[in-house]
């Protein structure tokens, strides 16, 4: 129950954001639903994440301009890779949770662009769109990593849950 709870927070935080907050900041265009995406797997840890991913991917896929499913199916495939990162490495350091955010970032848009490549024959690849992609949006995700962990700290916290202490 109170993981739905978590999720709905995070879920309407993160759709009120990208409609709303960021259209208002042209230069600014993060992806808020991998970053909650990522946060969630990163600090939870549990199978789960890999359809979280997916869920929030879903989200990704309906305010974007992509064919339906590339961002649940980027956002799902990356979550093979950050949730053996966070089982394995990962110890919720706030230090090395930027450059993470930021790199599993640049791997998902990565597997984006494969997507839409191999299946779509779509060729967006040019020095110009890899630096409005890091520009824009895996360091943006990066800063604002940070900030919006220590908010997921606060809502588990707020609810009593303790779900990153879970066995698996």
């Amino acid at each position: 129950m109170q993981l739905a709870s978590v999720l709905a927070i995070y879920g309407l935080f993160s759709l009120w954001a990208e409609t709303y907050l960021f259209g208002l900041l042209t230069w600014f265009d993060p992806n808020l639903f991998l970053l909650s995406a990522l946060l969630l797997i990163l600090h939870w840890r549990g199978p789960e994440g890999y359809f979280i991913a997916a869920g929030f991917g879903l989200l990704a896929d309906v305010y974007s301009s992509t064919p339906f499913g590339t961002y649940a199916l980027a956002f799902f495939l990356v979550s093979f890779p950050a949730r053996w990162y966070a089982v394995k490495i990962f110890q919720d350091a706030m230090v090395t949770l930027p450059v993470v955010v930021g790199v599993f970032s640049l791997v998902s848009n990565g597997v984006v662009y494969l997507v839409l490549y191999l299946f779509f024959g779509e060729n967006r690849f040019s020095w110009f769109w890899l630096n409005e992609l890091i520009g824009r949006d895996a360091l943006p995700l990066a800063a604002l990593s940070a900030p919006l962990f220590l908010a997921l700290l606060w809502l588990e916290d707020r609810l009593r849950i303790r779900l990153s202490m879970r066995k698996f």
